[in-house]
């Protein structure tokens, strides 16, 4: 994979602990993303997505998550429109030769509303923001599990682009499959 960095991967992953809940943290299990992952981007100019996702999220015997963690190749990307890809890497976006990867690093976990919510870190083109990313996760089966989410950010807040150059508000839909390890 071009511009991705495995080691960068598991030298991130190494720095950052993962928030859990001091009653449940008996039997955790720890999941990783398989190939099978996607973040997809939509808004009114533009839709595409990103590949290579990576990361974990970790259950305990009751299936409550207790930990979430995600890092994107932004060189993954795929835009719809012929020729807008190849621009939306270049340093008018992502940048993707100084910035290859998008990191969301959860910290508290919890339920609301019958949906999970993670409070975490979400860094773009070198700017870092606190993010709350609703989402549900399913059992596939036994070893396997599926996480959905929907939200929207703001690129202009990560300095992706100029505000008025496609839509500012971008909604990402994530379909994250991820195997105990």
């Amino acid at each position: 994979m071009k511009g991705f960095n495995i080691s960068f991967l598991s030298l991130v992953f190494s720095f950052f602990s993962w928030s859990q809940d001091v009653s449940s943290t008996s039997n955790i299990k720890h999941f990783g993303f398989t190939k099978a992952s996607s973040v997809l981007l939509e808004s009114t100019d533009f839709s595409g997505s990103f590949k290579t996702v990576q990361g974990r999220v970790s259950l305990n015997d009751s299936l409550r998550v207790t930990g979430f963690d995600m890092v994107i190749d932004v060189n993954s990307l795929a835009l719809s429109m012929e020729g807008m890809t190849k621009h939306a890497k270049s340093s008018d976006f992502f940048d993707v030769v100084n910035f290859p990867t998008i990191t969301f690093f959860g910290g508290t976990v919890y339920a609301a509303d019958s949906l999970w919510k993670v409070d975490g870190k979400m860094k773009a083109k070198g700017v870092e923001l606190d993010k709350t990313i609703p989402f549900i996760c399913h059992l596939v089966k036994k070893g396997e599990i599926k996480i959905e989410a929907k939200f929207t950010i703001k690129r202009s807040e990560f300095g992706i682009g100029e505000p008025d150059a496609v839509s500012d508000e971008v909604v990402i839909h994530t379909t994250l499959f991820a195997k105990e390890k």
